[in-house]
């Protein structure tokens, strides 16, 4: 269950992030601080997989507003040390 709920919030902050019909800036934001609340992110090992799987890399600068250690052990994780 949660592999769905964090490959469904990374959609959405894709969606609200980077897609013409849906972008908003300020709505993303708020999305991401509200995931980040709700510690949603906190499994580096998951979030990596689903990170890389969607291919959602630009997330990760957005996140570091929030949870800079996280970012950086999900960063570690795609380089694969």
């Amino acid at each position: 269950m949660r592999k769905e709920i964090i490959a469904s919030a990374i959609n959405v902050l894709q969606e609200l992030f980077y897609s013409e019909e849906y972008k908003n800036h300020f709505l993303a934001m708020k999305t991401l601080e509200m995931y980040m609340d709700l510690n949603l992110f906190q499994d580096v090992k998951l979030v990596t997989k689903e990170i890389e799987e969607q291919k959602a890399f630009g997330l990760l600068e957005p996140m570091k507003l929030y949870d800079m250690v996280a970012v950086e052990q999900i960063e570690q994780r795609l380089r694969g040390l």
